[in-house]
């Protein structure tokens, strides 16, 4: 085999080059520390790298978490720590109060003490985390009482049994709750909810209304310009302009001038584009489709052509009607002894309204029918959307008619069950009851006292084994943190010493391929003449 020159210099410049791709690398992994920078570098360490940075990056979100749940609780505990203290100093100035030698004006010192004491507790309920509201269960945005003690949201029957909190995901799969609901902190006064065994809170869903579509074949190779197409939508015709549809080998059809001339067909002023769309599907036939939904638009083939061929139509389907019915009887004697305000809760899809019925002004069930009528009128636009039924003997029902706009909608409805908390009542009674210097309510306060701060007590215990809980969940998922770190490094990381020393190798390598290069590369010319 004749070995050349030019061989030699080939291999030459392909070995150096080769060494400075290796050099290169090598600075690479020494310059950024990492030894995997795309997936070519390790297809299987990639992988490794990709999963342990999720689950870093898992923890992290964790750790921020479990320290957004320890800054609640603490303020929590903070915050019940103080309303312990305020009802334990109201229990001590109850028995005060309670003594017989006290003077009118002792009386009154101690009824101030217990005023601005008890507005306090309603400071202490609406007390919040980053702008969030502690015990108003879900509605964080809501403050729990009003000035007046009453409360300030809603709380329903899904409310007071089912009583959902704050809670944060702390590790995979683990979700605490780390809020304090206030039934089981201050209680609740119930109202006797007119509603209470006639309606049971419940959830339904109407069904999606659809639209009408003509389906036709179209042989594009005709010529439609002596023929009649004619399409009726909602009993109107809306005539094509068939000069529209000539088809010459000079102008031959397409499917987007067939569709064009379908859509500009009219019905006095109004084009067919208004009321449908049209296009062509991926079988290639013709869609005509109604724009409104429902039944009552109505598509007819009406051509007259042996180059359009109806294939189906398929008549609009209205939305369903539905209806949550109420599970016990109402009488018209019940709703004449009735003289309170009851409120009921509806939502339609996104909203939510609140309904207060006056009983004083009713008599009957149909005025109760009549009552709720309006209201669901004005709050549900357009009238008629909710109807309510309520007849003498008969249960009351709520029924969300057919809306024909092609979504599904869903109505829930519930009723308020409260509007006061059992601990501010009991302090309000008891300031009327040192107004009035009344012993026997001054006596039972003592027990209800009692009563409010072992509520604090077991929600205190609550909250400090939920702190000890979340420290050791916190301990837990830093240590995987580092424990993840740890194993992408094996993974990714650069073994600095070792890429060191494999560089200076590297480097010694291509200064001996350059020092070999230059006994390959012949003298030339410009050698001899120096």
């Amino acid at each position: 085999m004749r070995i050349t020159n030019n061989m030699l210099v080939k291999d030459m410049l392909w070995n150096a080059n080769n060494n400075l791709v290796n050099m290169a690398n090598r600075q690479t992994e020494l310059s950024t520390g990492k030894k995997i920078h795309r997936p070519s570098d390790d297809p299987v360490g990639i992988t490794q790298v990709l999963k342990y940075k999720t689950d870093i990056r898992e923890t992290e979100q964790y750790n921020k978490n479990i320290t957004d749940a320890l800054g609640w609780l603490e303020v929590s505990e903070s915050s019940l720590t103080n309303i312990k203290d305020i009802l334990q100093r109201v229990r001590e100035l109850t028995v005060q109060a309670a003594n017989g030698t006290n003077t009118a004006e002792d009386t009154q010192k101690i009824k101030t003490e217990v005023e601005e004491l008890t507005n306090e507790i309603l400071v202490a309920g609406n007390a919040t985390s980053a702008g969030r509201y502690l015990f108003a269960g879900l509605e964080t945005n809501k403050r729990l009482f009003n000035p007046d003690g009453t409360f300030n949201i809603d709380l329903t029957s899904e409310r007071r049994d089912l009583k959902h909190v704050v809670a944060y995901e702390v590790s995979v799969g683990e979700v605490m709750t780390i809020g304090t609901h206030p039934v089981d902190l201050f209680g609740v006064v119930s109202s006797n909810s007119f509603f209470e065994g006639l309606l049971t809170r419940g959830t339904t869903q109407t069904t999606k209304a659809t639209q009408t579509v003509l389906k036709a074949n179209v042989n594009l190779n005709y010529d439609f310009t002596a023929d009649v197409l004619d399409i009726g939508i909602g009993g109107n015709t809306y005539n094509v302009d068939e000069t529209l549809l000539e088809n010459t080998p000079m102008n031959p059809m397409t499917k987007q001038r067939f569709v064009d001339a379908i859509k500009s067909a009219t019905f006095g002023a109004t084009p067919l584009s208004d009321v449908a769309d049209v296009f062509f599907d991926l079988n290639d036939q013709l869609v005509v489709q109604a724009k409104a939904y429902g039944a009552a638009t109505t598509i007819t083939d009406l051509t007259a052509s042996a180059g359009f061929t109806g294939v189906t139509v398929t008549p609009g389907v209205n939305g369903s009607t539905s209806t949550l019915t109420g599970t016990g009887i109402i009488t018209d004697a019940a709703v004449a002894a009735e003289t309170g305000t009851h409120t009921l809760v509806l939502q339609l899809d996104d909203k939510r309204v609140k309904i207060d019925i006056d009983f004083s002004t009713l008599t009957t069930a149909n005025d109760l029918q009549v009552a709720l009528q309006t209201q669901l009128d004005s709050q549900f636009s357009p009238a008629g959307t909710i109807n309510a039924t309520a007849v003498n003997g008969g249960t009351l029902n709520f029924t969300v008619n057919a809306i024909n706009d092609g979504n599904a909608h869903t109505f829930s409805m519930d009723y308020v069950v409260a509007q006061r908390s059992e601990m501010v009542t009991d302090l309000q009674n008891l300031i009327a009851a040192l107004n009035t210097k009344d012993d026997a309510v001054l006596q039972a306060s003592l027990g209800k006292m009692d009563l409010h701060l072992d509520r604090v007590l077991v929600a205190m215990g609550e909250i400090g084994g939920k702190s000890n809980r979340v420290e050791f969940i916190k301990a837990r998922v830093e240590e995987n943190e580092i424990t993840f770190t740890s194993l992408l490094s094996k993974v990714q990381d650069v073994d600095m010493a070792e890429a060191i020393m494999y560089f200076k190798n590297l480097e010694n390598i291509y200064r001996a391929s350059l020092s070999v290069g230059s006994k390959v590369i012949q003298p030339s010319l410009v050698d001899f003449i120096r």
